[in-house]
């Protein structure tokens, strides 16, 4: 295939269009076609990248074929030139409102003609050039928009799975984001609490619970039929996708689901760490309960002991003064005798008072675990 650019020339004049061939053919493909209606025919076939129109020929004017032609969407910016021996500048203008490029009068130079059609095949290909690049920037601009609507959705899950307080809920949320994104998909949770799992149609059937058992145990992402699997520590999500046709679509898809999978693996091992708190908060509130009941047995059967001691010591010292008056003991060994029972009555005294001090440490204790179980 030759790398010339192709020029029709309309003309039902065969010795112009003979001309007009040997100025051009050298640097372009050239084909002759008589008529308006042979061209319009043929352009629909095979588009050329320029286009010689004659104004006045037999059937359609050059004026009519101009003018449908811009009217094609196909071939709405192919360079059309006119060439033709009406010069008037009614005919100029008549040109110029149709929709031509350009308009030269017969006889043209050689150098001028070349000149003009260099320059609109350059202009052509510029326009080409920015309409396709503006295309690009169109498609990008949409990927980037249709990647932050993705994005701004993963987001929102995160921050709506913060207040999921279970695993169902959990699952539930997952479903509705992958929903958002037009995606069927199951997904199974499975953390230090017990397991749950959901599909878009509710519960899972037992071969769904059957799947996303084996896909856990595939890797992070596994791909298989029409599915895409994506496995974390705490969670499973398997979605049935059409997208693999479009890679960068199927590529942004994965991506989605990987950061919805890995916020919703945080979000189970932050439910298991607070119902792991929540228990030791249990087992902490009852043990307090238990040592206060204790302590407080403790004192109560420790004052009664500082009451009988006293009495004890009370009795002791009236049985020791009814006792002196019998014993014939002189009066130097019967204050002895007083002074050893007064010390020994002292340090049980002492011995009663450090346990009050011992007890008031045990509830300052006892009111501190309080503190830290409330």
């Amino acid at each position: 295939m030759s790398d010339k650019a192709t020029i029709f020339i309309v003309d039902d004049d065969e010795f112009a269009a003979m001309v007009t061939t040997d100025i051009l053919s050298s640097e372009y493909a050239v084909q002759h076609v008589v008529d308006g209606q042979s061209a319009l025919k043929l352009i629909a076939e095979q588009q050329p990248d320029l286009l010689l129109l004659d104004v006045d020929m037999p059937g359609i004017s050059g004026y009519e074929v101009c003018r449908s032609l811009r009217e094609d969407s196909d071939v709405s910016d192919l360079p059309i030139i006119f060439l033709s021996g009406m010069v008037s500048d009614e005919d100029r203008l008549a040109g110029y409102e149709v929709g031509g490029d350009d308009y030269l009068t017969k006889p043209v130079s050689a150098d001028e003609l070349r000149s003009k059609v260099k320059i609109q095949l350059a202009t052509y290909a510029e326009r080409r050039r920015l309409k396709n690049d503006l295309s690009s920037a169109f498609s990008t601009a949409m990927t980037a928009m249709s990647s932050s609507s993705e994005i701004g959705a993963v987001l929102q899950f995160v921050r709506t799975s913060f207040e999921c307080p279970d695993y169902s809920s959990l699952c539930t949320e997952v479903l509705n984001t992958l929903s958002s994104y037009g995606l069927e998909a199951s997904v199974k949770i499975h953390g230090a609490q017990c397991a749950a799992s959901l599909s878009h149609n509710g519960g899972c059937s037992p071969l769904e619970e059957s799947v996303l058992s084996n896909m856990s145990r595939q890797g992070r992402l596994f791909e298989f039929g029409s599915r895409t699997s994506c496995s974390y520590e705490h969670i499973t999500i398997i979605i049935k996708s059409d997208a693999r046709g479009d890679p960068e679509r199927h590529g942004r898809m994965k991506d989605n689901i990987a950061w919805l999978a890995e916020g919703a693996n945080a979000r189970v091992v932050a439910l298991d760490s607070m119902a792991s708190v929540g228990k030791q908060h249990a087992a902490l509130v009852q043990l307090t309960a238990s040592a206060s009941k204790s302590l407080q047995g403790i004192d109560q059967r420790h004052r009664e002991q500082g009451a009988r001691s006293s009495q004890i010591f009370l009795e002791l010292q009236t049985n020791f003064d009814r006792s002196m008056l019998t014993l014939g003991v002189t009066q130097s060994q019967e204050e002895e005798l007083a002074v050893m029972l007064q010390g020994a009555a002292d340090q049980a005294q002492a011995l009663y008072d450090e346990g009050l001090e011992i007890g008031s440490h045990m509830e300052n204790i006892l009111k501190q675990l309080e503190d830290v179980g409330k």
